[in-house]
């Protein structure tokens, strides 16, 4: 049987917002009409890097990459691919979608059958012909015959084969016709069926193919053959057969036609009696069997071994071929496999019609629930938008607010006489409490030397060039002012009412800002950029302190700044 598998103007946070949640709705609603049988069908599946890999691809893309393993022989993989494709059914697919999945389904079942899996394959079919209408089903008939004539159930394989040929030649489907006239010759010549034949071929003969391919060549030294063998022009049938097969090389699945050409050729030679040359071409037909892993092509040619060595006399090489036939054929697995096929069928239609039952009373409740999910979800959907805009601009609104304030506190900060002002009220405030604090009172300070010591601080911390070293510490600080930690942290602490770690990290922030609102200079620059050349050593530290600082993120600063120089 030849192998049938040859088939073929808002915020921009709005904006993204907004979109987001489009996208949910979306979702939402194909999780509401995605059927069930989706989910179901997806998880029997043995999940593989194959089927992660193409488990979010479109199934087009899938089966193409599925068809390229098939074609390099690498059926698990390819097995995997499909069966992503077929995983994905819904009942609104559109045609190309459809179709896709319907070929997805055969070319999964004739794996199953390389494999011999012939319920597996079965399963595959029967879904075939629940989906699709003769129009595409009929490519699947080849098949399901192949499955028929593996169990010797040769009338239901004759009655699939024969509408596969009538549709194919009603569609013009050349390529699927000369596959199926391959089966039904093969069929016919197992059977001895020449008066079928014969007819058959007549009818090919009158049939106008387009184009006239390697495939049409094939077929035609096939039908050349019998017709010779019939005739009893043994010598020229065995000649065109191996023309058939020379022919056969370029096509795919190669082996499936080599093998019942060789078949026909050992047939020939039984009928001159030259056995010794039949047992050679069915030994070439074993082999090829074997390395293909066909089951079916191997029975067969077991049967026809049996037949050989029995004209031949050779009674030990036909017992040892008998008990191949019979051990391969009669295994309790494949009584058991025929019994799911007999059971699956029956199953089949009885389900067809329930389900055809059950989908007419359940579809006016369903569109029902549909129409108010729907009208309900889409209420929801517009008052959750609607909030999220609101509070968005309420968010807008506040953080440029907080940006307008740092801007000011900037500028304030550069006026030098302002700060003296300051220093000077703190001063007489200071000076106006007791002397006794218990943690300075015995530093030594007067309150000239405070004052001309936090002058000098002021100073250093107003310089960019030093406190934006990664590497400045207190230290430093009462090295360049000239006095000990001691004093320095004294003269922070009590005028300032800060730690040094405070203070430098406020004045970093502050000259971040600065840098982030000149973009002439620094609009370039990440703030990643220039937060590490005023000395943050640490993003998250950085991105922490500026928003406990300023209210905003740096993001948010650098954006904004950027808005209010365009």
């Amino acid at each position: 049987m030849a192998q049938s598998a040859r088939f073929w103007n808002v915020t921009f946070h709005e904006k993204a917002q907004a979109a987001l949640l489009v996208r949910m709705i979306w979702l939402v609603l194909f999780l509401f009409f995605a059927p069930h049988n989706v989910l179901a069908q997806g998880t029997a599946f043995e999940a593989s890097s194959v089927y992660k890999k193409y488990a979010n691809t479109p199934i087009s893309e899938t089966y193409r990459k599925g068809m390229d393993y098939l074609s390099k022989g690498s059926l698990d993989s390819a097995l995997a691919c499909l069966t992503v494709v077929t995983s994905q059914f819904r009942p609104k697919m559109d045609e190309e979608e459809k179709r896709t999945y319907i070929y997805a389904l055969n070319n999964a079942g004739a794996i199953a059958m390389m494999r011999s899996d012939y319920s597996v394959a079965f399963s595959y079919f029967m879904k075939v012909i629940d989906v699709a209408d003769d129009s595409i089903a009929y490519r699947t008939y080849n098949n399901i015959a192949g499955i028929y004539i593996y169990y010797n159930d040769y009338a239901n394989a004759r009655k699939y084969l024969n509408m596969a040929y009538d549709i194919s030649e009603q569609r013009h489907d050349w390529g699927s016709l000369l596959n199926t006239l391959h089966n039904l010759l093969d069929l016919d010549w197992d059977m001895d069926s020449l008066q079928h034949s014969q007819e058959l071929i007549k009818r090919f003969r009158h049939t106008p193919i387009t184009p006239k391919d390697a495939q049409y060549q094939f077929v035609s030294k096939i039908c050349d053959g019998m017709e010779q063998s019939y005739n009893h022009r043994y010598l020229e049938a065995i000649a065109s057969f191996r023309q058939a097969i020379d022919i056969a090389q370029p096509l795919p699945f190669v082996v499936s036609h080599e093998v019942p050409a060789y078949m026909y050729i050992a047939k020939a030679y039984m009928q001159m009696g030259e056995y010794g040359k039949a047992a050679e071409c069915l030994d070439i037909c074993e082999r090829k069997s074997r390395e293909s892993h066909s089951l079916d092509m191997l029975i067969n040619t077991y049967k026809y071994q049996v037949l050989c060595y029995n004209q031949k006399g050779d009674l030990p090489h036909a017992r040892e071929a008998k008990y191949r036939y019979m051990e391969l054929k009669d295994s309790v697995n494949i009584a058991n496999e025929y019994g799911k096929i007999k059971d699956m069928q029956f199953l089949h239609e009885s389900a067809k019609y329930e389900n055809q039952l059950s989908e007419l009373r359940t579809e006016k409740r369903l569109r029902n629930i549909a129409t108010m999910a729907i009208l309900t979800g889409l209420l929801l959907a517009l008052a959750f938008l609607g909030l999220m805009i609101w509070q968005n601009r309420r968010l807008a609104r506040s953080n440029k607010d907080l940006f307008k304030k740092n801007v000011a506190l900037i500028k304030q900060e550069e006026h030098e006489q302002q700060l003296h002002q300051q220093y000077a009220t703190l001063l007489d405030q200071y000076q106006s409490k007791e002397r006794g604090n218990e943690r300075y009172r015995s530093s030594g300070l007067t309150d000239e030397s405070r004052q001309q010591l936090l002058q000098s601080i002021r100073e250093v911390m107003h310089d960019p060039a030093q406190f934006c070293q990664d590497d400045f510490t207190i230290d430093k600080l009462a090295s360049l002012v000239g006095s000990n930690t001691k004093y320095v942290s004294q003269v922070i602490n009590e005028t300032i009412g800060k730690n040094f770690n405070t203070l430098l990290n406020e004045q970093r922030i502050t000259e971040v800002c600065k840098r982030l609102v000149d973009t002439k200079n620094y609009g370039s620059k990440t703030n990643e950029a220039i937060a590490e050349e005023v000395g943050f050593k640490s993003r998250s530290h950085f991105i922490r302190t500026f928003k406990k600082i300023t209210g905003l993120t740096p993001s948010q600063y650098q954006r904004m700044a950027k808005e209010q120089s365009t």
